[in-house]
């Protein structure tokens, strides 16, 4: 850069140099460590679907504690499996996925996660 340096300042993690003729970013200097906030869920847990009753869409939200492949089916008040909202490994941490029951009826449906030994299974309600 051009000029002589005059100041040199720390503001928060930046060390600011200034000269006649302009302002210069020198370095970001890293000063802490913030720990990690986000912390892993220590057991397998389903959440109730949100919004319900609810029409079309809903949420079902779950959490894994470690690695694991998951498996989420929709079935009818009858037993019959009518959607497969999910079958995948996943990582380990909360979860959320979206179904879209558009075409279906309005009536109860069941729908149960599977992950490693974890199943449970919980009631939802369309209405349209």
């Amino acid at each position: 850069f051009t000029g002589a340096v005059i100041d040199m300042k720390q503001v928060g993690t930046y060390t600011f140099t200034y000269s006649a003729a302009r302002l210069f970013t020198i370095n970001a200097v890293i000063t802490e460590v913030g720990k990690n906030r986000e912390t892993l869920p220590t057991v397998f847990s389903l959440s109730q679907n949100y919004p319900n009753p609810f029409n079309p869409t809903t949420a079902i939200s779950f959490s894994l504690p470690s690695k694991s492949f998951v498996s989420m089916k929709i079935y009818d008040a009858l037993g019959k499996e009518v959607s497969v909202v999910l079958s995948e490994e996943l990582p380990a941490g909360m979860h959320s996925r979206q179904w879209n029951a558009q075409d279906l009826p309005s009536g109860m449906y069941f729908y149960r996660l599977q992950a490693g030994s974890f199943t449970e299974t919980k009631k939802l309600l369309l209405l349209k």
